[in-house]
């Protein structure tokens, strides 16, 4: 003998109790055949019983079987369903014991005590405790009760009882039997609302509901012929329904039929489903119909005007009930609806909606603080935008610090935050320097540390000389451009004043100006030395864009470049830098002084499609051998799209110009990174450079630097050499060049050639001299 695993033996008792159900099914099908088959009708109601006696059976083995949470309603289902084959008992023997049946009989009071307790488990099981949000189930229920007793009473209780009304035992059973069925019949709308619907055991039981009701309708007003014959071509009704309630209770399913853990307003809602408002709807107008039709037969108002008014007025209070959970649910959600609109969905808080109302509802001046993070898109572009996306969800927890009761926390959009409050309870200048002390600790973003800086900007509503009200959305606009000048400042901090707003302005206005400046040649070159500090003699310049403006200054690159950035100027900028160096590096050539040259292009200018084509044709113009260029690109542009970058600097190194790192060590990315690159030259920031006499650790980073590159294959130029010391301390760590006041200032390109000559001639004897 093969002894079964316990957990072999759990799948085959799993199998054949999953099977009962079809063979009960099947075995039912053949009781209801049988009822119509046997000779006498003594046998007929016998397999009557019978099968009545096996739905009771099959629903307390099922209850016992499948254990379902909700035990107690089953086993209600049960009792109810017994009463009934009782009643059915008694009424045989009564029958066969007498010869006739009286009415009412024993067998009308056991079931019409069946009645109640069946529905109690049916409201069990559609309804396992009760909510605050049954309320509206239990009206629609009965609504249709109301609705279906006036039909019932005006054409089918009324009519039966005659002038004489209710009268003795008789006439009270009569009532009984229709009031019961309108019971069920509330009870089936009760299920067919429930969200236990889609469970195959729960429908069984609403169809077997259904069949009872029909049933009874049809023999209690004697819609048939009264002949046994004909009367129990309509029993299959109540057969079917016990098989279905014992397939119901059998079927696994049963005892997923539980009360669902769902919100009170979605319970509510479950209430207002598109069938259910048009079955009340057709229910309410159950009055107006009735009376409508009684008053065309020219029916007495005296036999069913009382009737219509009853029902009326219920339907009128239940009708009141509902559209009061309506209006409460509406109201529920458009609060909810309203929330969600305010709300940002990534970190929580209030958006730009949200404080734009706070801006209108404070009654007096408001004060707003933008708090933006500094090259946020360098972390997007470097680390992904999933760990861009936590980082502005650390920030968010952290700036939660700074906020109260007084104060709106909201996020504007991307990397950009406010905090909002009335002037008077707001002290800017220290909730600025909070949040810079907030910053200053490193955040802690997955596995990874990040050391995150923010600019802050501050403006508020008071309206100035000759202004009207500030809106809210002039307000953040101030903000916007405080927070723009803040980057620019050390403390990162910036208060707005009008003059930004004319700063806007002549961008606009340096954009047509700007033009005009590459027309008339007011844009010049400077040329500053770079010198190798092996052998301490130039060997090329570093060409830095100046622009002559007819108003006498002279405006760097950081001035117009990020305005031409914006626009496509940028890329005719490029072409006259472009041309303008190379042309100059020829004519040096014919005067006997041999250069490389660098350039510097803008993160625009790296993913241009014709910064190839310009570089070719000026190399081919001017007769220039590819390694005398070098195209210099800052770590940000490279890191802003690495596979563009990668693809467009490989071209250029291919060509054999060579390619560097500008202010290496500004951004997020790593040296073992930028070797993925296809450069060849790294510059290190001034940053650095500058504190290495008075600062360990900028000459720890720029020691590292120099070694690792070093290592890679890759030379470095050391930018910002201020002073002798610093050039002395570069050349014991074998820096390949530098580049800075203390070696030469930029100069125009007719007094480069004297500079040059002079540096050579003073570089191995001149130590602590600064020659300009």
């Amino acid at each position: 003998m093969t002894l079964l695993k316990p957990s072999d033996r759990r799948e085959r008792l799993e199998k054949i109790v999953t099977a009962w159900w079809r063979w009960y099914a099947a075995l039912g099908a053949l009781g209801c055949a049988a009822y119509f088959v046997v000779p006498t009708t003594v046998w007929g109601q016998s397999v009557f019983v019978l099968v009545g006696a096996s739905a009771v059976a099959a629903t307390v083995v099922g209850t016992r079987m499948h254990r379902p949470r909700n035990r107690s309603a089953w086993l209600a289902i049960a009792m109810g369903t017994a009463l009934w084959v009782i009643g059915d008992i008694v009424y045989e023997w009564i029958h066969i014991t007498q010869g006739s049946v009286p009415y009412p009989s024993p067998a009308d009071a056991i079931y019409l005590v069946g009645y109640p307790v069946y529905g109690f488990g049916l409201f069990l099981l559609a309804r396992h405790k009760w909510r605050p949000s049954e309320r509206g189930h239990v009206a629609n229920s009965a609504i249709i009760m109301v609705a279906f007793g006036l039909l019932t009473w005006v054409f089918a209780v009324q009519p039966s009882l005659g002038g004489g009304g209710i009268s003795g035992t008789a006439g009270l059973v009569d009532v009984a039997y229709p009031a019961m069925d309108i019971f069920l019949l509330g009870l089936l709308a009760h299920f067919v609302g429930s969200r236990q619907w889609r469970t195959l055991s729960y429908r069984l039981l609403t169809v077997a509901v259904a069949l009872l009701v029909v049933t009874d309708t049809v023999n209690n007003f004697a819609i048939v012929s009264d002949s046994s014959s004909d009367r129990s071509v309509f029993d299959v009704g109540w057969i079917m329904s016990y098989v279905l309630i014992g397939v119901a209770a059998l079927h696994p399913s049963m005892r997923r039929i539980t009360n669902p853990n769902i919100e009170s307003d979605a319970h509510l809602m479950a209430s207002f489903t598109t069938p259910t408002v048009v079955v009340l709807t057709a229910a309410t107008l159950t009055a107006p119909i009735v009376m409508f039709i009684e008053v065309v037969r020219d029916e007495p108002i005296a036999q069913w005007g009382w009737a219509v008014l009853l029902c009326a007025l219920a339907l009128v209070v239940l009708v009141m009930l509902r559209i009061t959970d309506l209006l409460r649910l509406l109201h529920t959600q458009t609060v909810q609806l309203r929330a969600v609109a305010d709300t940002d969905h990534l970190t929580g808080l209030a958006n730009l909606r949200a404080l734009e109302h706070r801006l209108w509802g404070n009654a007096g001046e408001s004060t707003l603080l933008t708090v933006d993070i500094d090259r946020f898109k360098e972390i997007n572009d470097t680390f992904g935008r999933g760990l861009g996306d936590q980082v502005l969800v650390v920030v968010a927890e952290r700036l939660r610090v700074v906020a109260d009761d007084s104060i709106l926390l909201a996020r504007l959009a991307g990397d950009e935050f406010a905090l909002c409050g009335a002037s008077e309870s707001m002290d800017p200048a220290a909730l600025a320097h909070r949040i810079q002390l907030l910053f200053a600790t490193p955040f802690e973003v997955g596995n990874m540390t990040l050391l995150i800086e923010a600019s802050v900007g501050v403006a508020s509503n008071s309206p100035g000389d000759g202004e009207d009200e500030t809106t809210p959305d002039r307000l953040v606009q101030r903000a916007d451009l405080a927070v723009q000048a803040a980057k620019a400042a050390q403390s990162r901090v910036a208060y707005y004043d009008r003059s930004m707003d004319r700063d806007k302005s002549e961008q606009l206005i340096m954009l047509g100006e700007l033009t005009t400046a590459l027309e008339t040649d007011q844009l010049q070159l400077h040329y500053q030395p770079q010198i190798d500090l092996t052998t301490m003699t130039v060997v090329g310049v570093e060409a830095l864009l100046r622009w002559h403006h007819p108003n006498g200054t002279v405006l760097s690159p950081s001035t117009f470049l990020p305005t031409a950035e914006r626009t496509g100027l940028i890329r005719p900028l490029t072409s006259y830098v472009l041309t303008q160096a190379l042309a100059q590096r020829r004519q040096w050539m014919t005067d006997g002084l041999e250069l490389s040259i660098a350039v510097n292009i803008s993160t625009r200018n790296l993913f241009d499609d014709t910064l190839i084509d310009q570089v070719c044709t000026a190399l081919k113009e001017f007769d220039c051998p590819p390694r005398r260029l070098t195209v210099e690109v800052t770590e940000t542009s490279a890191m802003t799209d690495p596979i563009g970058a990668t693809e467009t600097l490989s071209i250029l190194h291919a060509m054999g110009v060579q390619v560097a790192i500008d202010d290496y060590g500004t951004g997020y990315s790593s040296l073992a990174y930028i070797e993925r690159l296809p450069v060849q030259e790294l510059k290190i920031d001034r940053t650095f450079i500058g504190g290495m006499a008075h600062n360990p650790a900028h000459a720890a980073i720029v020691r590292s630097t120099v070694e690792l590159a070093r290592t890679l294959g890759l030379s470095v130029t050391a930018e910002g050499v201020e002073d002798e010391v610093t050039m002395t301390a570069l050349r014991e760590l074998r820096c390949g060049r530098a580049q800075g006041y203390h070696l030469g200032r930029p100069t125009s390109a007719d007094r480069l050639p004297a500079l040059v000559a002079e540096l050579n001639a003073h570089l191995n004897t001149a130590t602590g001299e600064r020659i300009s």
